[in-house]
């Protein structure tokens, strides 16, 4: 079976200040959320900062600092494969109940019924080998999402006393993206949130053609074009990369394809994935370093797609047209909360890796591996008096740690106006100004005309 990533504990109280540890704590130390596999996160762009830095919250002693809002944006559990390809002869039958989660209320964002999701249905369809459907989200996943949201709870209402210890109508939001496992890894991070809630908790999805929580070109005829453009210069990088003919020529050894089809990493990583994590047996001479070189080739051509890179052209116009609705409204919950107008303490947004990508590459982080099942990103907004004026402040977690966002020195946080300006301005986007970007109204009924996928992730 997979086991979480092996992670360490400061502890100033020990003699020997390293504790290894593999699933979940129950320490005062500082602890990091355990997610589904180690990654390393090597990207090469890095956005300039013009934040203003101060120390805040738990980390520091400013005794005026006070956690404001919580917004926690992570991706699905662990789940059966998507690809039909690369593991022939698995039997998947990893999927079932682990446990009696809490229950959902599940509605469209206007509060209406849940919306058909043609997507998911599609999927859901697709039965395979050993009983699993096609991207379902399997007992691991299940435990992995329970586990965050135990975490969640050890930080947000045992450590810093800012959620109520039972559940309460209106402290927690959740938004989801409408698909089965995304639901079902939402539905696990509540039950290890607030494992006793007797009543059924509300959360929102939205349409296929309506998302916003990745990039959906279903509504936006122009992102369709650019995301061609992208795959057009990624197909042509890839005839001048060396590395990858020779690694391609390596895993078609192990697999012992005599076909002159290329490999398509992205699905042999998928499947090498949801193999491994499973305890499922991987093909004889598929070593770590092999996983690792697959897992890096997919995670540049993915990263092209979702996040490219800053000396891309049209970096900033598939940003803004994929992500910056989600972005703009990440920032407007701040905006809200600081003026007082907040309706929650905390909002889930469960989506993809594709959610993720974007996520990190906008905030700097450097990233070369695909990020983990249940990697998430955590924005903690506090609010700190001085001289009788209030400032807003902005701290970025990574699976539970605290990250330094660039040009900034350790445990430092922004201004809420800083971290807007310093990382998302460009790619900050109204409903209104998407609309008129795509050249499509969102009174519709059909896709955009130029058609293409959208990366829902895996």
């Amino acid at each position: 079976m997979l086991q979480h990533a092996k992670l360490y504990l400061l502890c100033p109280t020990r003699r020997d200040s390293t504790v290894p540890v593999d699933v979940m704590w129950r320490t005062p130390c500082l602890t990091l959320l355990p997610v589904a596999t180690a990654a390393t996160y090597i990207y090469t762009q890095r956005p300039v900062s013009q934040c203003q830095s101060q120390r805040l919250g738990n980390s520091t002693a400013d005794p005026s600092a006070q956690l404001k809002l919580v917004q926690v944006v992570f991706r699905h559990g662990a789940r059966s494969p998507l690809t039909k390809r690369y593991w022939d002869g698995q039997e998947w039958d990893v999927c079932g109940k682990p446990f009696e989660p809490v229950k959902l209320e599940i509605r469209s964002l206007d509060g209406g019924e849940q919306p058909v999701s043609g997507h998911d249905q599609a999927q859901r369809n697709i039965k395979l080998p050993g009983g699993c459907h096609k991207g379902e989200l399997t007992k691991l996943g299940q435990q992995q999402a329970r586990d965050v949201g135990e975490w969640l709870r050890q930080r947000y209402v045992q450590d810093l006393s800012f959620l109520p210890a039972q559940y309460e109508d209106g402290a927690v939001s959740g938004r989801t993206t409408n698909f089965s496992r995304t639901i079902a890894t939402l539905q696990g991070v509540l039950t290890g949130l607030y494992p006793e809630a007797a009543q059924p908790i509300p959360v929102a999805t939205a349409s296929d053609m309506d998302e916003i929580m990745f990039a959906n070109v279903l509504s936006c005829e122009r992102l369709a074009d650019v995301m061609k453009r992208a795959r057009y210069e990624l197909r042509e990088s890839r005839e001048k990369d060396e590395h990858a003919k020779q690694l391609q020529q390596k895993v078609k050894d192990v697999l012992g394809d005599k076909s002159d089809d290329s490999i398509a990493f992205l699905d042999l990583h998928d499947a090498m994935t949801v193999i491994k994590s499973h305890n499922k047996q991987l093909p004889e001479g598929m070593t770590e370093d092999l996983l690792m070189d697959i897992n890096k080739e997919a995670s540049k051509r993915m990263f092209a797609l979702v996040a490219p890179g800053v000396e891309l052209s049209h970096r900033e116009e598939l940003l803004k047209l994929s992500m910056g609705r989600m972005f703009d409204s990440v920032v407007q919950r701040m905006r809200q909360c600081a003026d007082g107008e907040s309706k929650h303490q905390m909002y889930m947004y469960s989506g993809h890796d594709t959610t993720i990508m974007p996520l990190l590459a906008t905030l700097g982080q450097d990233i070369t591996t695909w990020p983990p099942y249940v990697s998430n990103v955590i924005f903690e907004m506090w609010e700190s008096q001085k001289d009788g004026k209030k400032q807003e402040y902005v701290k970025v977690l990574v699976n539970g740690k605290e990250v330094d966002l660039p040009d900034m020195l350790p445990g430092h946080v922004c201004t809420l106006e800083s971290f807007q300006n310093a990382f998302w301005k460009p790619f900050i986007v109204t409903e209104e100004e998407r609309q008129e970007a795509c050249t499509l109204t969102f009174e519709h009924e059909q896709p955009a005309a130029s058609g293409g996928d959208s990366l829902s992730g895996f």
